[in-house]
């Protein structure tokens, strides 16, 4: 059976005339229905830089900060000795140097160390310490079964109590650290915009400037980038012409060091893998750190514990939505999800450690250029770099292999 009222054509087999359609108008001579709003997606969203704020400008080649650690109160046994035995080594500790993790030691320090293998308490006094991280111990006599030789195998670990002196003691020399420079470079970010006269004279639906909106979307774009820098940017040293200086990102500056903090194996997260690098965090006097990562990892606080989630900061209540987690250290981190970001990285940052810093007059600055021909031409530049204290000393955390 014929469709009449399907196919144009059946009007003609009918009798009729057949009538104009659409597709009988000549391109471009119809009035176009174009909306004034321009659909834009530019993700100019910066949550990371938001949070830890900007510092001083600075005006020289690259930005230094001085780091001192005392270290983590605790010796690392490296050598294996018996519950006879009064000498033993140390090993390094902390992404510490073995002679910075012996100067928690002196003559006259009191050691606790316990042997899980024969379950043995002992207090140990440090008699001598060497250049090389052997010491001469000897038991302290407590009249107690802490009064015992211990005996240890590698990575057991000893923990300072303290330098004890007796009545009327000789001064002894001071045990002060070495301070480190720590140092971050530039980088400097580039945007170029260049408009015709031609174009700049021409309207368009949705875009009451072309120029305008060029410049507003190279800066959106830069500032997008910046924030990328600030996270992911790993150091590379200038090749002159070859390849533009890069600071150190939170990335750069974390994937250096070793520690439970820093976790390189978990794929799949969990609850548990995320509360052993808050508790490393805690353990080095973090206390105030914020969880930056994709949002299919944000996500997953979801599926935990309803009672640690929180909703805002002083809601007791349990929720789906994960603004906050109160971690089993006691730590409640604030969960930051962030758009089109890698997946496997996690951050576990103390944002008040870390603070961006702009070369003096070269935050965000934007330049027309001299004219060369029949168009006008802008640069928009940001130079800039961050300071990220306690990187080396355990306080901030890292996943980098989630899946």
């Amino acid at each position: 059976m014929a469709l009449d009222y399907h196919a144009l054509t059946e009007v003609s087999s009918a009798g009729y005339g057949l009538p104009q359609a659409t597709t009988d108008i000549v391109s471009n001579t119809d009035r176009r229905d174009v909306s004034e709003m321009l659909d834009l997606l530019s993700y100019a969203d910066t949550p990371f830089i938001s949070r830890i704020g900007w510092g001083a400008e600075s005006a020289a080649t690259k930005i230094e900060w001085l780091t001192e650690n005392l270290g983590p109160g605790y010796v690392a046994v490296s050598s294996v000795m018996g519950s006879a035995g009064t000498c033993l080594l140390i090993t390094t500790v902390d992404n510490m140097s073995l002679s910075q993790t012996a100067l928690q030691l002196q003559t006259g320090t009191v050691l606790y160390g316990y042997s899980s293998t024969d379950g043995e308490h002992s207090l140990l006094l440090v008699v001598s310490t060497g250049v090389t991280g052997e010491l001469t111990i000897e038991v302290l006599s407590t009249a107690t079964a802490f009064s015992v030789g211990l005996s240890t195998t590698a990575a057991d670990k000893l923990y300072v109590l303290g330098a004890v002196a007796n009545e009327g003691s000789l001064p002894r020399t001071g045990n002060w650290r070495s301070r480190a420079l720590a140092s971050n470079g530039f980088t400097i970010l580039r945007q170029d915009v260049q408009i015709t006269g031609s174009q700049a004279a021409t309207d368009f639906y949705a875009i009451n400037s072309e120029e305008q909106h060029q410049i507003r979307m190279r800066m959106l774009e830069l500032t997008r980038e910046r924030e990328r820098q600030a996270l992911y940017s790993v150091h590379v040293t200038p090749r002159s012409t070859t390849e533009a200086s890069l600071m150190n990102g939170a990335l750069g500056f974390l994937v250096s060091q070793s520690g439970s903090h820093i976790d390189t194996s978990t794929t799949t997260l969990t609850e548990n893998a995320v509360n052993n690098v808050i508790a490393e965090c805690w353990e080095h006097g973090s206390k105030n750190l914020t969880w930056f990562s994709a949002l299919s990892q944000a996500r997953k606080f979801t599926q935990w514990d309803v009672n640690r989630i929180r909703m805002a900061p002083r809601d007791q209540r349990g929720g789906g939505h994960v603004a906050y987690y109160m971690s089993e250290a006691g730590v409640e981190i604030e969960i930051v999800a962030m758009p089109q970001v890698p997946v496997n990285f996690a951050f576990l940052i103390d944002t008040t450690k870390v603070r961006m810093r702009a070369k003096k007059g070269r935050k965000g600055i934007m330049e027309k250029l001299g004219k060369m021909g029949d168009f006008e031409r802008y640069q928009i530049v940001s130079e800039f770099t961050m300071e990220m204290r306690g990187y080396n000393q355990g306080q901030h955390g890292l996943f980098t292999r989630l899946a």
